[in-house]
């Protein structure tokens, strides 16, 4: 690598993360913040409302902009009132003619939208630094709090691309479906190690459940490793009883690991700005379910389990699955794709049985004797027969498979997919 290549890599990836209409953001963002004040005013609701997130410190990414705006409560309100809030939200924004969808996290929030933009219009309760929270959501003001403080120009610039490098590689993202890095931890990082290159160079020596990120200094590395039992531990500045990296899974941590390192070694715009590239006739088949339902994390989590659950069962009918993976469209369809050895398997398996010395051992040979099978015979210490497989065909297994799960699904055989495709981030 020379410095000339990597700068030509990082202007380049500039101009993709480059923020577009900062202005009309910041003009929607404080119309609809006065907005929200006056009808909820109007309603006799004592709260503050406050713009947070990455569209106000400036570190979304141009095709992705997220406007957060929060109405924290008093702690005298119970909190199931939050509930009570979003029905009057709701009441307004119809009467107002504003379109929104009611979705769900932990509790629900409402997404209007309003002139071109998505903005989530999230409840939560006024909490102080260190003070338990009431919900998941208290923390975001602390945390906006804290982050504005600690973000120039060049740091927003170092989170956007970060983010851009993260979602590149498949690893941007806390929630289930990617178990990856939050927006705010990609904003912690930045904070600790100062820019986009110097994060990079610290995560090309990580090592998972052996490192610790503790800006503020709370714990002693072993006992935030002790305390938390993560792959990573980046201890959250504004509650030091939160691992704010709790989400990343270890498959994406060491994918970001490794990532770092090939970047400095050789980069590329690719990791930016991914190259797909055709899939391998590697044996494919894809399972299609209606979506399981309920909030997305929730689902993605049972969809997730699914896919084990079919994996595990097709390697128990003998087959191999080299790689698993989930996909579909929230709300509509769900989709398991398996890639496999082979799509059918030999008539004939080697079936290993007890030791034979063991008490085990006659009642193999006597469940075998009658059978049509090369044996019982024994190998070193153990009984052995060349049994005639019951199914061989990786349909048949599945159709079994989806009497013993109690599912129903459509198979594709032969389907194109991105799990047999060279990583397009190494392309």
């Amino acid at each position: 690598m020379t410095s000339g290549d990597l700068n030509a890599v990082l202007e380049e990836a500039r101009r993709l993360v480059e923020p577009k209409g900062e202005e009309a953001v910041r003009e929607v963002s404080e119309e609809f913040k006065r907005y929200i004040a006056s009808r909820i005013e109007e309603a006799g609701v004592r709260g503050e409302v406050a713009l947070v997130g990455s569209a106000a410190r400036g570190t979304w990414l141009p095709d992705k902009i997220d406007i957060d705006l929060f109405i924290i409560l008093s702690r005298d309100y119970p909190k199931e009132f939050i509930n009570n809030l979003l029905s009057i939200i709701r009441k307004f924004l119809d009467k107002d003619n504003i379109s929104y969808e009611l979705r769900y996290a932990e509790h629900p929030y409402i997404t209007a939208h309003y002139k071109g933009f998505d903005i989530d219009i999230v409840p939560c309760f006024k909490i102080a630094p260190g003070e338990a929270p009431i919900t998941a959501a208290d923390r975001s003001p602390l945390h906006h709090q804290y982050l504005l403080a600690r973000l120039d120009d060049e740091r927003r610039l170092s989170v956007r691309l970060l983010k851009r490098f993260m979602r590149g590689i498949g690893v941007y993202g806390a929630e289930v479906r990617v178990e990856g890095f939050s927006g705010y931890l990609t904003e912690l990082l930045v904070v600790r190690y100062g820019s986009f290159l110097d994060v990079l160079k610290a995560a090309a020596r990580w090592r998972p459940y052996k490192t610790v990120i503790d800006i503020e200094g709370y714990y002693k590395p072993q006992e935030a490793l002790k305390k938390f039992k993560s792959p990573l531990v980046v201890v959250d500045p504004v509650d030091k009883n939160r691992n704010a990296a709790a989400a990343v899974s270890l498959t994406s941590m060491s994918t970001f690991i490794l990532a770092a390192k090939m970047f400095l070694r050789r980069p590329s715009l690719s990791y930016f700005e991914p190259r797909r590239t055709p899939a391998l006739a590697v044996p494919t088949i894809a399972l299609v379910f209606p979506w399981p339902g309920g909030a997305p994390d929730a689902a993605w989590g049972r969809l997730k389990r699914i896919a084990r659950a079919l994996a595990n069962k097709v390697e128990e009918c003998g087959f191999k699955v080299l790689r698993w993976g989930v996909g579909g469209e929230e709300g509509r369809e769900a989709r398991v794709v398996l890639l496999l050895e082979s799509y059918e398997l030999p008539q004939w398996e080697l079936h290993v049985g007890p030791p034979a010395a063991s008490d085990a051992a006659e009642a193999f040979v006597e469940k075998y004797l009658g059978e049509e099978v090369v044996g019982p015979f024994v190998e070193g210490g153990r009984v052995y027969v060349v049994r005639r497989r019951k199914i061989t065909r990786v349909e048949d297994c599945l159709a079994k498979t989806a009497r013993d799960l109690g599912l129903r699904f459509d198979i594709a055989i032969g389907v194109g997919t991105d799990l047999a495709s060279k990583t397009p981030w190494l392309t």
